[in-house]
């Protein structure tokens, strides 16, 4: 899928929910956006999130369905 990363750019840096909605809450600090996807890195995650650990980074593709709000 491709997104206009342009209009993402200004959100580098920021802290945002990773798919709101979901059962357990994981937050990340987007820390680059490209035509693929976002790599986030990890600030704050339920225990129970498989794959979310706080410190570490996490890229996740347009394709995976990628959503989040700040």
């Amino acid at each position: 899928m491709n997104k206009d990363i342009s209009t993402l750019g200004d959100l580098l840096g920021k802290v945002v929910q990773i798919y709101p909605g979901d059962t357990y809450s994981k937050w990340g600090r987007i820390i680059e956006i490209s035509d693929n996807g976002v790599l986030f890195e990890i600030t704050d995650a339920d225990d129970r999130c498989t794959g979310y650990t706080v410190g570490s980074y996490r890229f996740i593709a347009y394709s995976a369905n990628l959503t989040f709000k700040y």
